[in-house]
């Protein structure tokens, strides 16, 4: 028997309690899943809930529809699609995705100035003059901020992580934006704080210093952080 646990919302726990039966091994890879009707009974909920999650766990490849014959475990149970925990509806904890982006980013930087070639260099240096020459154009400056990182990440020769660094790069879009209006604003140090920051982590990569690197990725991403008053923890 399916049983909720304590997810937020019903579609959630919906989700959560599927997740679960397949986790659990109860439901396996290409097993047919139970009916809207029986998983509404099972778990006390509306079929318009079980049929919102359903869609989503297709939507992230947990399931596949058999036309005809319902929705069955795909042969990829754990899903195709990176979903943040709790994302439905909510604001990212933006502590624990700076968080995540300092171990992850300045590793990324370390690697990319021992891997970038003169074209990863090009597109960073693009990047950086496009947020010089736009810095009074919001918008703009946060594309180029989003142009320079990702030329990072393609500097590092790692495919998914420029897939990584894309999706979170959408997860963080309103953050970005408020960081630079931030730095517009006197009181916080303005703009050229974190063009200098930007500066120092490029010529790091040019150098080939890969310590130097990953020294000015954590301290841009600090800085940044604190630009939307989060303090990030020491790395241990």
């Amino acid at each position: 028997m399916l049983e909720l646990q304590r997810p937020d919302t019903l579609v959630e726990r919906v989700v959560s309690a599927i997740r679960a039966e397949i986790d659990s091994g109860r439901l396996a890879a290409e097993s047919r899943l139970p009916t809207e009707q029986q998983l509404a009974e099972q778990l006390n909920v509306s079929r318009s809930v079980v049929r919102e999650a359903v869609a989503q766990l297709k939507a992230d490849g947990v399931l596949i529809a058999r036309r005809g014959l319902g929705s069955y475990i795909s042969q990829t149970p754990s899903g195709t699609v990176f979903r943040f925990p709790g994302s439905n509806g909510r604001k990212p904890d933006l502590v624990q995705m700076f968080e995540m982006r300092l171990w992850i980013e300045t590793q990324a930087a370390a690697i990319a100035a021992r891997r970038r070639d003169d074209a990863d260099l090009a597109r960073m240096g693009q990047a950086l003059q496009a947020m010089l020459d736009k810095r009074s154009d919001l918008a703009s400056a946060s594309a180029a901020d989003v142009a320079f990182h990702r030329a990072i990440a393609e500097a590092s020769k790692n495919d998914y992580f420029v897939a990584f660094h894309d999706f979170l790069g959408g997860q963080l879009a309103a953050a970005r934006r408020s960081a630079w209006e931030n730095s517009a604003t006197p009181s916080v140090g303005g703009s050229a704080d974190a063009n200098r920051e930007h500066q120092a982590l490029y010529q790091a990569i040019a150098d080939g210093d890969r310590l130097a690197a990953a020294a000015c990725a954590e301290a841009h991403l600090r800085a940044s952080a604190r630009r939307l008053n989060i303090d990030l923890p020491e790395l241990d």
